[in-house]
């Protein structure tokens, strides 16, 4: 039986039905509106098939379609005005009062698969990923979700590997306190 040559779709969706999950995982909580999140996903998919001649074998298909979906998502929250509305520096007795019901122990410290990620990020969580700002977010998710390396998120977000450092630490840190802040007033409500 002879061998059918693989079309140029062919190839693009070989390579993008394994990393869907993940991406659609990002969108959802990269994208403020959800409703939006489809139009993203497809807007990327369309923007990466219309260059997929560009795309070099050698290069990570993964990243590149971060990449392509991560400026979908911020023209989609800046059309919608939603970095203005949803960006803001909160104060620590602020912060304080948002609803968390996280432990330390479930997963901040170590790497978690995008499966658990996703289970893990509920409504509260996805209420503490609001205080960051729209690239210490997207670095985070790009990382956690995406599992994307340094260099492949400094490429994706067109950013020093210096600045991904600065952000992603920045993001770690003030969700660590977002979900100390939780325990401590979980215990506190315990003893009462």
């Amino acid at each position: 039986m002879r061998d059918l040559p693989t079309t140029d779709a062919d190839r693009f969706l070989a390579l993008l039905q394994p990393i869907e999950r993940e991406l659609e995982t990002y969108a959802r909580r990269l994208i403020w509106e959800p409703a939006d999140t489809p139009d993203a996903l497809q807007n990327a998919v369309m923007r990466a098939f219309a260059a997929f001649d560009r795309y070099h074998e050698n290069a990570s298909f993964r990243a590149w379609m971060f990449k392509i979906l991560t400026h979908e998502a911020f023209a989609l929250n800046r059309k919608h005005a939603r970095i203005a509305k949803h960006e803001f520096q909160l104060e620590p007795e602020d912060l304080a009062s948002l609803p968390f019901g996280l432990s330390a122990e479930a997963g901040v410290d170590r790497q978690l698969s995008p499966a658990e990620l996703d289970e893990a990020l509920d409504e509260e969580l996805a209420a503490g990923l609001k205080t960051l700002t729209e690239t210490e977010r997207a670095v985070l998710l790009l990382r956690a979700i995406g599992e994307l390396r340094y260099r492949e998120i400094s490429e994706s977000l067109d950013i020093p590997m210096g600045s991904v450092m600065g952000h992603l630490a920045r993001a770690r840190q003030k969700m660590r306190a977002l979900i100390a802040r939780a325990d401590r007033r979980a215990e506190t409500l315990k003893e009462t």
